[in-house]
């Protein structure tokens, strides 16, 4: 052991340097304690170290823990499939499709799709009824195969033909009349099975929209929309019309007898039977709750042909040409009955004379013929425009050669503008003057425009139908 003092080095077991005498183990002593504490020193430092470390460690460990969490819950199929399941609630794209979903109900738009299916519905039950004199409509009353129309349609008459919508005809027996009230009823034994319009058993409110269904001027399968805009109206024309209803739906030549329908419930409302002469717009409709008894009681005990032609048997000297007697003529929502006597010409029946004419029925036809020509081009079928020519006219005639013409040669037509221009009314016939527009191919593959104007002569045959007895072409674009 070396001595601190003189640096003498001495026994081990030295107590006291042999040199100078310095006790050597007051000095070992302290050197211990010296080193102990530096032990101590950097045994500390080193857990301060540790401490120190395993803090940040811990705390860099926690939070990759917080991120592995917050990825584990992105990609947890658990918690994917809640995301999936809960995304569509608050996704906007749905949520506007929901909010625009009730608002679709109320568009008019949906209204009219609605109107038109009742249309499309109930045609398949209005009919065309012939006679020698004239036509009229009907419509299916019950599922027995009875047929409801007016008095004046088939007066004089114990059988009548009767037309569907597809053109299939049929005969009816007559089995009710009444000469009091204008409403008759038919029995057709081809239409027994068959489902019925369904009637209503109530007033209608003034101010409802309706649907007029018939066959206008021989325009079989034509619907009119309107208001029912009087109730109670009261007059005698050839009959005795009792609380009818008013109604601004265009009634025409052809129309009496088809049924009036209630645009929102489809239900027959009334029986269309006469129009005001002095105001064409203004119709008049017999309603079903003032009939529905006495149209059951024929049904359940049917006329015989006897009694059907005994009603009106003084016709056989008698031409009756469906002139009134009085007419009917009211302000608009007045609901009070009354009773109206006027001069004869001012009321007619639906059912008129063959000098009958009116510039909205012309313009219907000439359209509808225009329509139906389109679609004889294109298709190379004269069939489409048969029923519209005057039978064995040089018209008539000339069409079917050119649609024979024009067949399996590849010729295009496109009509690019057709409109009425103007109407002329004679006694006997009318003329209709039309402009149009269109583009021709030829079977070479040619294209042409033409611009041409054409005058329709338009007759009224001995079945009080619209014909086209002559078309004059003038050519405009040479």
């Amino acid at each position: 052991m070396f001595c601190a003092k003189c640096g003498l080095k001495n026994e081990h077991e030295a107590k006291f340097c042999s040199n100078c005498g310095k006790e050597l183990i007051k000095s070992r002593f302290k050197s211990k304690k010296k080193r102990i504490i530096t032990i101590v020193a950097g045994f500390l430092s080193i857990l301060a170290l540790v401490a120190i470390g395993f803090i940040i460690a811990t705390i860099m460990n926690g939070t990759e823990k917080v991120a592995q969490i917050e990825v584990s819950k992105q990609l947890s199929p658990k918690n994917a499939t809640k995301e999936m399941i809960e995304a569509p609630r608050v996704d906007p794209p749905k949520l506007e499709s929901q909010k625009e979903e009730p608002l679709k109900e109320n568009k008019p738009v949906s209204n009219e799709k609605e109107k038109t299916q009742i249309i499309k519905e109930s045609q398949s039950r209005v009919y065309t009824i012939f006679t020698e004199s004239g036509l009229g409509s009907g419509f299916l009353f019950e599922n027995k195969g009875t047929v409801v129309t007016n008095a004046h349609v088939v007066a004089g008459y114990t059988e009548v033909i009767v037309r569907n919508v597809l053109g299939k005809k049929t005969t009816g027996r007559v089995i009710g009349i009444s000469d009091k009230y204008d409403i008759a009823l038919i029995q057709v034994d081809d239409y027994a099975g068959q489902t019925s319009l369904e009637t209503e058993a109530n007033v209608t409110e003034i101010g409802s929209e309706v649907i007029a269904l018939g066959s206008p001027q021989g325009l079989e399968n034509s619907a009119s929309i309107g208001y029912l805009t009087g109730l109670d109206r009261s007059f005698e024309s050839g009959f005795q019309y009792d609380n009818v209803y008013q109604v601004d739906a265009q009634i025409s030549p052809g129309s009496s007898g088809g049924p009036l329908l209630d645009a929102k419930t489809g239900k027959v409302i009334g029986i269309n039977s006469a129009i005001l002469t002095a105001d064409q717009s203004i119709g008049f409709s017999i309603p079903m709750y003032t009939m529905i008894d006495l149209l059951k009681k024929w049904s359940d005990s049917p006329m015989t042909s006897a009694e059907v032609a005994s009603i009106f048997s003084f016709y056989d000297d008698y031409e009756y040409d469906f002139k009134p007697e009085g007419s009917a003529e009211a302000d608009s929502y007045n609901e009070e009955s009354e009773k109206i006597e006027e001069p004869e010409e001012n009321q007619e029946n639906t059912q008129d004379d063959s000098n009958y004419f009116d510039e909205g029925s012309l313009t219907e036809f000439v359209l509808y013929f225009r329509e139906n020509y389109e679609m004889a081009l294109y298709h190379e079928d004269f069939s489409f425009i048969e029923d519209l020519l005057l039978y064995d006219s040089n018209i008539y005639h000339e069409m079917a050669e050119y649609i024979t013409e024009i067949t399996n040669q590849g010729m295009i037509f496109e009509f690019t503008k057709n409109e009425v221009t103007g109407i002329v009314m004679e006694e006997g016939y009318a003329v209709v003057s039309t402009y149009e527009v269109f583009k021709f191919m030829n079977g070479a593959g040619e294209w042409s425009t033409y611009e041409r104007t054409k005058d329709y002569s338009i007759v009224i045959d001995e079945y009080e139908v619209f014909r086209i007895s002559d078309i004059v072409i003038f050519d405009l674009s040479l």
